[in-house]
């Protein structure tokens, strides 16, 4: 599964690494919103899974829809 940009924003922190197992609705970056606010805000993962590929480094702009991160399923299950 690729977990995509909800609203544009630049990447402030990317709080996952390859490899890792991660829950459902855990956090995987933290962006910064293009509002006038800057509003800082969570890409949290959709489902529960194992984190294959970042798509993207810290300090690029996802524009919305951008793919941001790999999930795959974990093994053994």
């Amino acid at each position: 599964m690729i977990v995509k940009a909800e609203w544009p924003g630049y990447v402030m922190d990317i709080l996952v690494k390859l490899g890792q197992e991660v829950e459902e609705e855990e956090p995987l970056m933290l962006l910064e919103g293009t509002d006038s606010g800057h509003t800082p805000f969570y890409i949290n993962s959709p489902e529960a899974g194992k984190v294959r590929e970042l798509l993207i480094e810290e300090g690029d702009f996802a524009a919305e829809d951008d793919d941001l991160v790999l999930l795959g399923e974990v093994e053994g299950e």
